[in-house]
């Protein structure tokens, strides 16, 4: 909050780009604080690994202006920030004067400029509810009601509309309804504890105790997931920290980390498998490095990173045909994990070197000068491989 403050005392806007989850603890719930506070000068784009739909939806309601779900190319990066940033164009432009006016109680200037807007965009989702913000502020809770729902048709993971209605109903004192539409919300993000938590007092107050339990449990097992995720984090720290210290039991905490997630483990988790693999192959145990790769493909399959990964474990004990194997499957799931870093097609192709497949080592280490022409052991081996091949990259033949 405070470095978006000081950047905002030197540029008109800030892009904040936000991991969904850093060491086991969620941003996520700073989303909307930080909106709170500065509005629209700052874009939050959030990066997350998770792919299922409610994390996604869990999101996408608190106030995000665009997820990244990682891996992403790099052309796609930049249509997700050119996206976030888009030109203030005269539509966005008026939003923003409306919202003002209806903040200072000037209604009667609001609602001719949300007619103009809606000419140009009938269904526009955002005039419909600054519609129905107007109305309930002036305590007509059927047209407020009438525009919210309005806009609530304008798309399946804007949760917006029906939090206004459902507070609406809060407001209005209509319980049946505002249960109806907190259970709604619930079915399209249902990670979101503090909303099971309203559902079960619902229900309590209505004595149906055995559904109150039901949503009261689900709150408590999203906040322990949490918890549990940062005790798993707070192990692999601890393991990373001892790594040099103490390599045996670094790997102590590291297995700790592991066995603490259980059944929980998910795309999130993959750092721990790859600092665990780092830390087993420092020791020289490249073995034990695949056997933890391997166990992680079987809950999460054609991950490339841990098909990379474990190339490089074979390779450092020297199975190089495994090796190759590995690479192979890691630049077929995602060719584009050879842009991510120069490392990446460098390594694989010293492998093809070794192993004199000259041609295959020539494509790598190309690939390796495209990410960075400065690269200078990249070019080094280039030039080892073209003195063996020709210039053109292929085999020389004898005379």
């Amino acid at each position: 909050m405070r470095k978006c403050r000081d950047l905002l005392n030197a540029y008109a806007q800030i892009v904040l780009f936000i991991e969904s989850k850093i060491s086991g603890k969620s941003n996520v719930y700073e989303f909307k604080r930080i909106k709170e506070s500065f509005g629209d000068k700052v874009k939050i784009i959030c990066l997350t690994p998770e792919v299922s739909e409610e994390h996604v939806s869990f999101i996408a309601e608190n106030d995000v202006d665009s997820i990244i779900v990682k891996p992403i190319s790099i052309n796609n990066l930049i249509q997700k920030i050119a996206f976030a940033i888009r030109p203030s164009n005269s539509f966005f432009v008026e939003v923003e004067q409306i919202k003002k006016l209806i903040d200072q109680g000037l209604y009667e200037e609001a609602m001719p400029k949300i007619e103009l807007l809606l000419n140009e965009k009938p269904s526009s989702s955002i005039c419909m509810m600054l519609k129905g913000d107007i109305f309930k502020s002036k305590m007509d809770f059927g047209n407020a009601e009438h525009y919210y729902k309005e806009a609530s048709k304008g798309s399946r993971l804007n949760l917006k509309p029906l939090q206004r209605l459902a507070n609406l109903y809060l407001e209005t004192e209509d319980a049946e309804k505002y249960l109806k539409y907190l259970l709604l919300m619930d079915r399209i993000s249902p990670l979101n504890h503090e909303r099971k938590i309203s559902i079960g007092e619902q229900y309590s107050k209505n004595g149906q105790e055995d559904a109150a339990q039901k949503y009261y449990q689900e709150a408590l097992g999203i906040v322990r997931a949490q918890a549990n995720d940062m005790l798993a984090s707070t192990y692999m720290e601890i393991g990373v920290k001892l790594r040099e210290i103490n390599p045996e039991q670094g790997l102590a905490f590291m297995r700790q980390a592991l066995e603490s997630k259980g059944s929980d483990f998910s795309r999130a988790d993959l750092w721990m498998v790859n600092e665990m693999g780092l830390s087993l192959r420092k020791q020289g145990d490249w073995q034990g490095a695949v056997d933890a790769y391997q166990k992680a493909l079987q809950v999460i399959p054609d991950e490339p990173g841990l098909h990379y990964n474990m190339g490089m474990a074979y390779f450092q004990g020297k199975e190089h045909l495994k090796a190759v194997k590995q690479f192979e499957k890691a630049v077929a799931a995602r060719p584009e994990i050879l842009q991510e870093s120069p490392l990446i097609p460098f390594n694989i192709g010293m492998v093809y070197l070794q192993m004199k497949r000259f041609e295959d080592a020539d494509r790598y280490m190309r690939a390796a000068l495209q990410s960075d022409p400065e690269f200078e052991q990249a070019r080094t081996a280039l030039g080892k491989i073209r003195s063996t091949i020709g210039p053109d990259g292929t085999a020389a033949r004898e005379s």
